[in-house]
């Protein structure tokens, strides 16, 4: 699996519980980070993605995958 950086094309796939109503969609990563206090939750790395219709949201970085 190839490493995500800003401005790769990215596909998301979802999780176990998945209300993304995204999910299967391509969209423009923006940013990723680690966040770290999250009310008794462990680390976990997030990505902001872009979407085709200018709205963006973060999802949790092994959700996505990148288009090459």
């Amino acid at each position: 699996m190839k490493n995500m950086k800003v401005g790769d094309l990215v596909l998301l796939r979802g999780g176990i519980w998945s209300s993304y109503g995204r999910e299967g969609e391509v969209g423009l990563l923006l940013e990723t980070s680690l966040l770290t206090d999250r009310s008794g939750y462990p680390d976990a790395e997030f990505s902001r993605v872009w979407w085709d219709n200018g709205e963006s949201k973060l999802y949790k970085s092994d959700h996505l995958e990148v288009i090459e």
